[in-house]
């Protein structure tokens, strides 16, 4: 039985992202590491101040954190967490882990990214401390094959073939403001999701 919360401990994934909005591919990466590392659980947590996208969310901070509880609802081993609202600081990776690591002493973590970041690690702040505060866990994504050699932070970091989902939140938010039908919208994300999109008329 997986804890409901990192205070009982265990090993945790921590996958962050803006979730503008959350969608199936990031659930489908959640749950093939979660499976292959044998892990206990899963923290999303979503950015309160994204500091690679300095025009911000299409959604608010409220209503991506109220997707994120739709979307894991059914799902015991999977959180949200807040702690990036709690800093109220620079969203960087780095605080957010020793946020998370300070918050929940008795578990263990590591950070979980999509493969196509790991060119842009090189460009986060103070990466080299990322590194050495958390194992980094690497899920592929269609069209991305990297050579971990690249870099010598690539090369710390694991890898690890997952169930490939061709989605982004960017395509979801264009097909939403063209009119996406609920059926088509519903392929894409969790049913409960689509209906908050579409009855909160966000995108449009």
């Amino acid at each position: 039985m997986f804890p409901m919360n990192p205070e009982q401990g265990g090993m945790w994934a921590i996958l962050g992202g803006t979730f503008d909005p959350v969608h199936r591919g990031h659930l489908t990466l959640a749950r093939d590491v979660l499976s292959m590392k044998m892990l206990d659980g899963l923290l999303l947590v979503p950015a309160y101040h994204p500091p690679h996208k300095p025009k911000n969310c299409f959604a608010s901070y409220e209503d991506r954190v109220t997707m994120l509880k739709l979307a894991v609802e059914n799902y015991n081993y999977f959180a949200v967490s807040r702690i990036e609202e709690e800093l109220s600081g620079s969203g960087f990776t780095l605080h957010t882990v020793r946020a998370l690591k300070k918050k929940y002493p008795a578990a263990g973590f590591y950070f979980l990214i999509g493969a196509d970041n790991i060119e842009a690690i090189k460009e986060w702040y103070k990466p080299e401390e990322i590194i050495g505060e958390i194992k980094i866990i690497a899920g592929t994504r269609p069209g991305y094959r990297p050579d971990l050699a690249t870099h010598e932070l690539a090369v710390k970091i694991e890898y690890m073939t997952t169930t490939p989902v061709d989605i982004s939140s960017s395509k979801i938010r264009e097909k939403v403001k063209r009119g996406i039908e609920r059926t088509e919208l519903i392929k894409l994300v969790p049913e409960k999701v689509a209906d908050y999109i579409l009855r909160k008329k966000l995108y449009q």
